[in-house]
């Protein structure tokens, strides 16, 4: 009996005893649900993830990255979306496909005058935002970069670019270059490592263009040097094998061109250019096909002028020229040069009458014999109510359907105002100025309005069938920090409507 009493006290003892690290029971819980995520491409870009297993309402963000000449299109399958980076929920087991397309605009031509990839073929986009959002620091000179900047796919990927040239924080005025990329998401970068090569430092360009002058399909930028009795060399940034190059094009006269554009006008398949700086060294760069040049006074490739300025080959040119452009006019198939800036007061003056177009015919030469003049300078002063001072840039284009070109005009008046013209363009290269009909609100006045004011374009900015008449920008800065909306008009059929 004691035995067994001893027993039992034993086991009560035992029985009662816990072990720290026991685990006690509890109820079951609702099980873990998991989900798989199947991705596949087509031909052209690939995703960073392989998908997999995940538990239910966990968030999965994939990107996908188009090879070089593709672009991403949209996210079918289980999931429908254009977004890229695209996020998704695991609710249930989700097959994904990410769709690749060849980029139709991959191979862009350059081989165009200035004129025409500027206004047909670029995109019209906020330059200053962009290039503050990639990090530059918004100093007092990047008011300016409209006249710095060129816009080309200078990476190859498909995607339009920048390079720009901003001067040296400091009154020496110098320029530096930076490529700002665009990621193939819409958003742009600074890119410190972009292959490029300079030894030199330039002075700033009062206008920079873009083509490809050593016919390699890639796009080159050109800039004149000097401004404000600062007299430089122009340059080039080339494009190479291995990337680009500062080039400086050194067998010109010492220059400070108020203008430059760029056209095959000896119709040998490469680009050429012209410089002015409104007389005394105005002159033509002619294209070996290398982008190696061959300088030659204006004297000598408009052979008929018949007084102004003399140069060292006995012949005439004319001042006052501060703005041009090259392009097909006509639609002759030959490039034609247009010119401009101020003009004659009197007759004896060896200067322009107004904006003038020299026709090309392919061979090299232009003549002031087979000019037109746009319109006479003199005759416009009753509507404008002051006098244009300078004309600074011209665009062309079909606002009105007909196939005959037209060409919007701006220029500075002497009351500092700015003033926009649409001249219609008619047969036998006749032209008529339909500006009082045409475009409202044609004089721009007031300081916050006309801050900045460079350049004109004549393209349909928002892909709507209108042809409109812009600034360069969509946004200008202007040196106090802040923006103002571009000047712009729409067609509406019959003429234009202000829109700001």
């Amino acid at each position: 009996m004691k035995k067994f009493f001893f027993l039992l006290l034993f086991l009560l003892a035992f029985g009662c005893s816990k072990d720290s690290d026991e685990i006690p029971d509890v109820p079951d819980g609702p099980d873990i649900q998991f989900y798989t995520l199947t991705i596949s491409t087509t031909t052209g870009g690939s995703v960073d993830s392989e998908g997999g297993t995940y538990e239910q309402g966990e968030q999965i963000t994939i990107t996908a990255t188009p090879e070089d000449g593709y672009l991403f299109q949209n996210w079918t399958g289980d999931e429908n979306s254009n977004e890229n980076p695209l996020t998704i929920t695991m609710n249930d087991d989700i097959d994904i496909t990410a769709n690749f397309a060849v980029n139709e605009v991959y191979s862009y031509n350059y081989n165009v005058p200035s004129h025409d990839w500027e206004n047909y073929y670029t995109p019209w986009l906020s330059v200053y935002e962009i290039l503050f959002e990639a990090g530059l620091e918004q100093t007092h000179w990047m008011s300016h970069v409209n006249t710095y900047y060129g816009i080309g796919d200078f990476n190859l990927d498909g995607y339009l670019d920048f390079n720009t040239s901003i001067p040296n924080n400091d009154d020496t005025l110098h320029h530096y270059d930076y490529f700002i990329l665009d990621n193939g998401l819409g958003e742009f970068f600074l890119d410190e490592n972009f292959p490029y090569e300079s030894d030199t430092e330039v002075f700033g360009s009062r206008k920079t263009i873009v083509g490809d002058f050593n016919l390699d399909n890639k796009p080159d930028v050109f800039r004149p040097a000097g401004g404000h009795d600062r007299l430089g060399y122009p340059n080039i940034v080339l494009s190479g094998q291995d990337g680009y190059s500062h080039i400086i094009i050194n067998n010109t006269p010492l220059l400070q061109p108020h203008t430059v554009c760029s056209g095959d006008i000896d119709n040998d398949g490469d680009l050429d250019v012209f410089l002015a700086q409104s007389g005394e060294s105005d002159g033509f760069l002619i294209n070996n096909g290398d982008a190696t040049f061959e300088w030659k006074w204006i004297s000598e490739v408009i052979e008929d002028f018949d007084s102004g300025y003399v140069y060292p080959d006995g012949g005439y040119g004319y001042g006052g020229i501060w703005s041009s452009e090259m392009t097909d006019v006509d639609n002759d198939g030959f490039v034609d040069l247009i010119v401009g800036g101020n003009y004659k007061d009197e007759d004896y003056d060896s200067l322009f009458d107004g904006p003038t177009i020299f026709w090309g015919d392919g061979s090299g030469k232009f003549y002031n014999s087979n000019s037109t003049t746009i319109f006479n300078e003199q005759d416009v002063v009753g509507y404008a109510g002051s006098d244009i001072t300078l004309s600074q840039d011209y665009a062309v284009n079909d606002v009105d359907g007909d196939g005959i070109n037209d060409i919007a005009v701006y220029s500075t008046l002497d009351n500092e105002g700015y003033f926009y013209q649409i001249i219609k363009g008619l047969a036998n290269r006749e032209f008529e100025d339909k500006t009082v009909d045409w475009l409202p609100s044609n004089v721009i006045s007031g300081t916050s309005q006309t801050t900045n004011r460079v350049w004109v374009k004549l393209m349909d900015v928002d892909n709507n069938g209108l042809m409109d008449i812009v600034e360069g920008e969509p946004l200008i800065y202007i040196p106090d920090g802040v923006f103002r909306a571009s000047v712009r008009w729409e067609w509406n059929g019959g003429g234009f409507t202000k829109i700001n």
